[in-house]
């Protein structure tokens, strides 16, 4: 029996989604009709099971993920040749964006109702990961796009495309009860080695590379609390103490900045940019991503000028 496309299309849907009948939503079918799609995939593979069905929600196998690799590439190069064939100005469909955590305030807001206004038959699905996460998705076909916090570490495989959108910066930020210096003179990591630090858990980039500088001067690092999510962090900033790591954008527009100050520390600095990660060959969506890019920019410097 041979494959058909719309039996890979299946296929990709319950693997991304995990679930056949998240998937049937997202193809519209029942889920009947997608578990018929799935056997009649497997039937044509013909080299095995592609998902282990022995556990709950079922997962992919070995044989699975590589065939999943291969289906993503089948279903961009259709995209692509439709792109070619049709006209690509009013692109329609699901348009899939990865945000990096932290930055969902300026990408869910203006930009994406911008994008919504002009492209009213867009779907537009959001998903949120550490950058590092979000690069491989989108090399991976899982999403179409990402907006990243990227530094230096930050590496961007070839084949796609990285778009700087605006300068950020990551600071130190404290409670009250560490005083600004009288002299002026910047804070060094030593001074900061006995505080306490509510970051992120492990993944995130810039949590990497405060450890990796720590390491470096072989100092100690006392993390009191792994918080998902830098408002969080700031809210438990005290008067008892404490340290936490946030892009300064989001630290001059939180709720909780009355009582918390920036330190500057002369050993480090992560310069980061906001960043559109993209596939470097042309896709449907290019159109759209184009126009996200443009108000993600605008945003980005009204955003710079109010603080």
């Amino acid at each position: 029996m041979g494959m058909n496309l719309q039996d890979i299309e299946a296929f990709v849907a319950v693997a991304e989604t995990g679930s056949v009948s998240r998937a049937a939503a997202r193809l519209n079918l029942t889920q009947p009709a997608m578990t018929r799609r799935i056997q009649s995939f497997e039937i044509a593979v013909g080299e095995g099971l592609l998902f282990n069905r022995t556990v709950k929600p079922a997962i992919l196998t070995a044989l699975g993920s590589h065939v999943l690799e291969h289906c993503r590439r089948v279903l961009a190069a259709v995209t692509e040749l439709e792109a070619c064939t049709t006209s690509a100005a009013d692109p329609a469909g699901e348009l899939k964006i990865g945000v990096a955590h932290g930055l969902g305030e300026i990408v869910l807001s203006t930009p994406l109702e911008t994008l919504r206004q002009d492209f009213p038959r867009l779907r537009l699905q959001i998903s949120s990961n550490w950058s590092v996460g979000l690069i491989e998705e989108v090399r991976s076909g899982a999403i179409d796009c990402a907006v990243g916090l990227l530094t230096d570490a930050h590496t961007v495989p070839a084949g796609l495309q990285r778009v700087a959108l605006g300068a950020e910066q990551v600071v130190v930020v404290s409670a009250s009860r560490l005083p600004t210096r009288r002299d002026g003179s910047p804070w060094r990591l030593r001074d900061l080695a006995e505080e306490d630090w509510f970051l992120n858990p492990s993944g995130c980039g810039c949590r990497a590379a405060l450890e990796r500088s720590f390491d470096r001067q072989q100092l100690s690092m006392r993390i009191a609390a792994e918080i998902f999510g830098e408002d969080l962090q700031l809210s438990l900033l005290s008067k008892a103490g404490g340290l936490a790591l946030v892009p300064r954008r989001l630290f001059e527009h939180s709720p909780h900045r009355e009582g918390r100050q920036i330190l500057s520390v002369m050993d480090f600095v992560i310069p980061a940019t906001v960043t559109l990660v993209r596939s470097a060959m042309p896709r449907r969506f290019d159109p759209a991503v184009d126009r996200l890019a443009s108000a993600l920019t605008k945003r980005l410097e009204g955003s710079s000028s109010e603080a």
